[in-house]
């Protein structure tokens, strides 16, 4: 942690003041200068919100409240190789799922943890910040399923508006482009290993290429939403393009408790909203769009009546739409944590390459060097594993995050299995005896669950954290599919690339699976389920679909069912999840939204006006009608 102080203090000679840090510009409005009322208030200021807040306020006439639950990140959080530094800080919720006997086992009372950003710009401040949009069979299944709009070919011009790639040669093929807001780029450094994870997979059968690209399938060295060896967050792509605009107001550290909905006319009136232990209400004159996030949004439409109705009816909610699908259709990535194999080459990110004073000079005055390896991943890979999988079938069941170090002991101090809720007396036996040694990792992902989890509510009180029911591994088919990662990752460390550099699984038998035949698939399944790490791309909780869709939560306009004004602009939205993280997804759903919202309104424009001409008519002509 010696050289986090020094990174600060570099860091505020080369910036200024990093006290009075924003990243994105944004200013907080204070308490008193709220207005009464708003055209649109967002609530979550984080990946969606933060790209509504943007792409509304481009009309002038329509005045936008972002209310965000947390503050602005921090220079720390700038950092790529640092990404894991934002866990366990006060820009994450810190949530705990339930505990379940069929994952987490290996964890503080059985309880897998997920970090959510609780910072402006949302989780795309506490991130690995690698950009992945997904497979585009995952749209085309979504418009298959009845959201008409929302097909690969409907959602790729919407990736492309967000993306500013740095990439020429990919900005000359039809699925990229430049000069949108969001930067996408590579770091400006790679170790010697990223080469090798590259040649290594391709000798497994598959090809390096963009997998964002026509094909997804295969590896590429990941790019990410770095600006000048920075972290792009949306706070700093959106809004601070935005942040001059008179018709934008942002609140800060501010918890909305409930959407006030008119229970006769289902009309959507408003928010209440708690800043510095007091109360406002803010009447919304168009929409309210909730932008919250997968755990938060679901618990703010249950805390104001709209849910499953013998659920609320028991917290003693009263019921404004009952939708029983509410919380429901969790989906989330989750992969094998610890899982290390050492080398006999000084090539990855070790602690004493990292934290030395020559790298943070580099990355303080230049932004370059290791620091911008993001989160340590240096081959991101996309890969069919089931037996006699067709390589040339573009739906993936395996994603494969390779780090040129250890994805447990962490960088520059930080503790990456205390974030993943790990008991010590495991890291203690398993993974301290590495800490400053040579290794790299694996994460095999699991692309598709089967397992589905829920969000409910633990009370009516809203700073009351939701319960969280992961259900992980619950279906046999997802244990099965993760084991067939993990033996792919160990064929892989056994081809030319990789043996070059020694690599040798670290073999430490794993305190509670010592019982089963080691390297067994059953061996495997035991560790899966101790073990297990969430990715953080948790999806579906209010699900999209077309009208008779009883599992729907909104339409395909997002728009809440049985409610006017109200929309879900979040990862909750997604029938299924994405074959990626959803970062970049997120976005896209949000610039879509934006679309759907202006060309709504703007029909809303027409109308009034049809209505005066109208009016106007009648006026004139009636008295000479006999």
């Amino acid at each position: 942690m010696y050289y986090l102080s020094i990174l600060y203090a570099t860091t505020i000679y080369y910036r200024g003041d990093v006290a009075n840090y924003t990243g994105s510009g944004i200013k907080d409005l204070p308490k008193d200068s709220i207005l009464s009322h708003y055209d649109f208030v967002i609530i979550g200021g984080g990946s969606a919100g933060a790209v509504l807040a943007s792409r509304l306020t481009e009309v002038e006439d329509w005045s936008v409240l972002l209310i965000e639950a947390g503050g602005h990140e921090t220079v720390l959080s700038d950092v790529p190789l640092l990404a894991a530094h934002q866990q366990l800080s006060d820009n994450d919720w810190k949530y705990k799922v339930e505990s379940q006997d069929t994952a987490c086992l290996a964890m503080n009372e059985k309880k897998c943890r997920w970090s959510r950003g609780k910072v402006l710009g949302g989780s795309s401040v506490i991130n690995n910040m690698l950009y992945a949009r997904g497979n585009r069979f995952d749209f085309d299944n979504w418009l298959k399923q009845g959201n008409s709009g929302w097909g690969y070919n409907d959602v790729l011009q919407y990736f492309k508006k967000s993306e500013d790639n740095k990439d020429s040669s990919l900005v000359r093929t039809p699925y990229h482009s430049a000069g949108g807001y969001l930067t996408v780029s590579k770091s400006s450094a790679n170790t010697p290993l990223a080469e090798a994870f590259m040649t290594a997979v391709q000798e497994m059968g598959y090809d390096s290429h963009d997998i964002n690209g026509q094909r997804q399938m295969g590896i590429m060295v990941p790019q990410g939403t770095i600006r000048n060896g920075s972290r792009c967050s949306t706070a700093k792509a959106f809004l601070r393009p935005a942040r001059l605009r008179k018709n934008l107001h942002v609140i800060l550290n501010t918890l909305v408790t409930r959407i006030d909905i008119n229970n006769v006319t289902k009309a959507t009136s408003g928010v209440e909203l708690m800043k510095s232990n007091t109360r406002y209400y803010v009447r919304v004159d168009k929409e309210v769009l909730l932008s919250a996030g997968p755990i938060n949004s679901p618990h703010l439409l249950m805390l104001s009546g709209i849910g499953p109705e013998k659920h609320l009816k028991k917290i003693g909610i009263p019921i404004i739409s009952a939708l029983n699908n509410v919380g429901k259709n969790l989906q989330d990535h989750i992969g094998l944590g610890g899982l290390m194999f050492l080398t006999n080459q000084e090539v990855s990110l070790t602690h004493n390459r990292t934290e030395t004073a020559n790298t943070v000079f580099d990355y303080a005055a230049e932004r370059k060097g290791l620091l911008t390896i993001m989160g340590g991943v240096e081959g991101m890979g996309f890969i069919n594993s089931k037996p006699g999988g067709n390589l040339s079938k573009e739906q993936p069941d395996i994603g494969l995050n390779f780090v040129s170090g250890s994805t447990v002991t962490g960088y520059n101090g930080f503790k990456t299995w205390k974030a993943h809720g790990l008991k010590e007396s495991y890291y203690d036996s398993m993974y301290k005896s590495i800490l400053y040694k040579d290794v790299w990792s694996a994460i095999p992902i699991l692309l598709k669950p089967k397992s589905q989890g829920e969000i409910l509510l633990q009370s009516a009180d809203p700073f009351e954290y939701p319960k969280i029911l992961a259900n992980y591994l619950t279906e046999k088919e997802d244990v099965d599919t993760l084991v067939r990662g993990i033996k792919f990752v160990l064929d892989l460390a056994q081809t030319d690339p990789l043996r070059e550099f020694d690599s040798r699984l670290h073999d430490v038998p794993f305190p509670a699976c010592t019982a089963v035949l080691r390297h067994s698939d059953d061996y495997w399944e035991c560790m899966v389920r101790h073990y297990t790490v969430s990715l953080n791309n948790q999806a579906g909780t209010a699900k999209m679909g077309p009208n008779g869709d009883k599992t729907a939560v909104v339409n395909p306009q997002l728009e809440v069912y049985g409610v006017s004004g109200l929309r879900v602009v979040d990862a909750s939205i997604m029938p299924t999840l994405v074959s990626a993280n959803s970062n970049a997804a997120v976005i896209m759903i949000a610039e879509k939204a934006a679309d759907m919202i202006k060309a709504a309104w703007r029909k809303e424009m027409f109308r009034f006006y049809d209505n005066m001409v109208s009016a106007k008519a009648r006026i004139i002509y009636e008295p000479f009608i006999l």
